[in-house]
């Protein structure tokens, strides 16, 4: 008998030790999911550019800086099977400084597709989405300050899933009422917001006065020293400029994401200039704006980018249409950027001594 009440007694007190074992890794299962990285859009599955014809009004919606309204236009290109593709859509101007004309007078946009019409296209799945074009029409460079842009994108896709994809665009402007003469230009369309938080299966939180030391850690050194490569210090993750915030699951560390580069020394636009309150003249002058952190962490940082390095020449150079003088200055000023981050006394002066303190 008393054999009996040992076994019992030992059967109860597994099951008490078991079975919340089994509830609490059953409710961590569900407050942390596994990650996944979901597959892009369709339009953002390829390196290769697309070749599109945008029709519209050109005067009339270049100069809708107001963003009045959303005019009328129709997107066109060939598709593999050489069907031409015709798709209705309205369009309007986006931005903030660039859609000033006094600073540019070809203004960046926002195309809204039909979601019937887009099924079984190169644009399944969009809505919204931004087009990145050419600040003056007059003036090569600035077709060259779109490749350089596109191109800071690309090199931030080598560190993680969670950033923005983007898809090079060979853009011809017909205008539909045969005042203007026909304008092609290279463009590039951004990652809605969304779809990129869907793919990294995380969701966009809109909370501002976030310190930097409130978010992943590691990933905030990887964009500081990123945005210190390519020479941007357009940035700030306390006002959610040029930055949105990412989070997997409720609780966890937001994850900051970068866009806008155009203001970066690697692009180096004719009308970028520094913050007044910033130490630099030129935007081509580096300055870390990340905060102090132990060496091991800033060194774990280092490592990735040395780490990427061959892949990093290689994007730059598989850059389409980037003329040479442009790739050479592209690719000395990021020489620039490997000397620095290989020389220790460098790296002390330049992430130590200039870092940001708390």
């Amino acid at each position: 008998m008393r054999s009996n009440n040992l076994k019992n007694l030992a059967a109860i007190l597994l099951l008490v030790l078991i079975v919340p074992a089994i509830s609490f890794s059953w409710l961590d299962a569900q407050e942390i999911p596994s990650k996944t990285v979901n597959p892009p859009a369709p339009l953002f599955q390829s390196d290769e550019p697309l070749y599109l014809t945008l029709s519209m009004d050109v005067k009339t919606v270049i100069r809708d800086t107001e963003e009045l309204k959303k005019h009328r236009a129709k997107i066109s290109y060939t598709d593999p099977e050489g069907n031409v593709v015709k798709l209705p859509i309205k369009v309007k101007v986006r931005g903030n400084f660039r859609k000033d004309p006094a600073n540019c007078n070809f203004p960046p946009l926002r195309l809204n597709f039909s979601n019937t019409t887009v099924k079984n296209t190169v644009f399944s799945g969009q809505n919204k989405i931004k087009l990145v074009t050419h600040c003056r029409s007059r003036a090569d460079i600035y077709e060259q300050n779109v490749l350089k842009e596109y191109l800071a994108y690309k090199l931030y896709n080598l560190f993680t899933e969670e950033s923005f994809k983007v898809r090079l665009v060979h853009l011809t402007y017909a205008d539909t009422e045969g005042r203007l003469d026909t304008l092609e230009k290279m463009a590039f369309f951004i990652e809605p917001n969304q779809q990129m938080a869907r793919r990294s299966d995380c969701e966009i939180i809109k909370i501002k006065n976030v310190h930097q030391e409130r978010t992943n850690k590691h990933k905030i050194m990887v964009l500081s020293v990123f945005q210190y490569m390519i020479g941007n210090t357009d940035w700030s993750v306390l006002v959610l400029h040029n930055v949105v915030l990412l989070r997997e699951y409720p609780g966890a560390l937001p994850v900051a994401v970068p866009y806008d580069f155009d203001w970066s020394g690697l692009v180096c636009a004719p009308y970028a200039v520094p913050a007044e309150f910033l130490p630099i003249e030129s935007v081509r002058t580096r300055l870390y704006r990340g905060f102090c952190r132990p060496d091991a962490e800033l060194q774990l940082a280092l490592d990735e980018f040395k780490l990427h390095k061959d892949e990093i020449y290689r994007t730059c150079n598989s850059i389409p249409f980037l003329t040479k003088k442009e790739l050479n200055k592209t690719l000395k000023y990021i020489d620039q950027f490997f000397k620095t981050i290989e020389n220790p006394n460098a790296v002390q002066v330049e992430f130590h001594r200039n870092c940001r303190t708390l």
